[in-house]
């Protein structure tokens, strides 16, 4: 069993390699030659040679076709632009948490896509006794929350087979684990531009979630609100939701969505 762990934890070569090569381009020397990549990474030039020609190949890495030696390539911008958006969403979306919690007495969270799990990346408390603790850095599944069906409703049918366990894992006796039913869900979210769950993850709480959208129209986080079921039924959710939706095309107008564009509700 230790070496099985050992073997499945230790780190992949060729992956090191190709960060120690990104890695070696700075502000102050952006282009570097396969040589002098050798030299500091203490490798044979037929093997950097080789990294650079595959991430070249994946646009990572550009050459500069008059000094003939590589620079970092633009393929690295968008890589980068997903990480900074996690952050903006944050930034655009703190002030109004407040407002959203003084509206619903209830925890309000965003949340964002990590892995197969969604993860919250900022929260505000429901000034409650009772409450949705919803701690930043919490993960929770995609198929049983508010937020996690909202962001598979943006997804692709490919793309919610990669991120879906087999079978669905059943919480509590709520849980959708039945496939094609999650689907129905998932398509009428994809029109409505909101989920709400009732206590599919956990016994006892509800959530709403409205989207986040970037500059390109395409889902960055959500925005939820939960809190315990016997204060949280539909009619107080449609209560809420002109709100939640309001405060999520705001956020999204900061981030560069066009607020005339289709993605919110009329």
């Amino acid at each position: 069993m230790t070496q099985k762990t050992n073997t499945l934890t230790a780190p992949v070569q060729s992956v090191q390699r190709a960060a120690a090569i990104l890695r070696s381009f700075t502000e102050a020397e952006p282009e570097l030659g396969v040589s002098e990549l050798s030299r500091r990474l203490d490798l044979h030039k037929s093997t950097v040679s080789r990294m650079i020609a595959t991430l070249q190949a994946e646009g990572l890495i550009d050459q500069n076709t008059e000094t003939g030696k590589y620079r970092l390539g633009i393929g690295l911008v968008s890589l980068a632009g997903v990480a900074l958006g996690r952050l903006n969403a944050r930034a655009a979306a703190q002030p109004h948490l407040a407002d959203l919690v003084a509206v619903s007495q209830e925890t309000v969270n965003v949340t964002v896509l990590d892995g197969t799990e969604c993860v919250n990346i900022d929260r505000a408390a429901s000034p409650q006794p009772i409450q949705y603790i919803g701690w930043i850095g919490r993960r929770s599944p995609l198929h049983c929350t508010a937020s996690g069906k909202l962001i598979l409703a943006h997804m692709t049918p490919e793309e919610r087979t990669a991120v879906l366990p087999t079978p669905l894992k059943q919480y509590t006796e709520s849980t959708v684990t039945d496939s094609y039913q999650l689907t129905r869900q998932l398509n009428q979210i994809c029109q409505q531009k909101y989920a709400i769950v009732h206590e599919e993850y956990e016994t006892g709480f509800s959530s709403l979630a409205g989207p986040i959208y970037n500059h390109q129209g395409n889902l960055l986080a959500t925005v939820s609100i939960s809190g315990p079921s016997y204060r949280l039924n539909d009619a107080i959710f449609q209560e809420y939701l002109p709100t939640l939706l309001a405060a999520c095309q705001k956020i999204s107008a900061e981030l560069g969505f066009s607020v005339n564009a289709e993605g919110f509700p009329k």
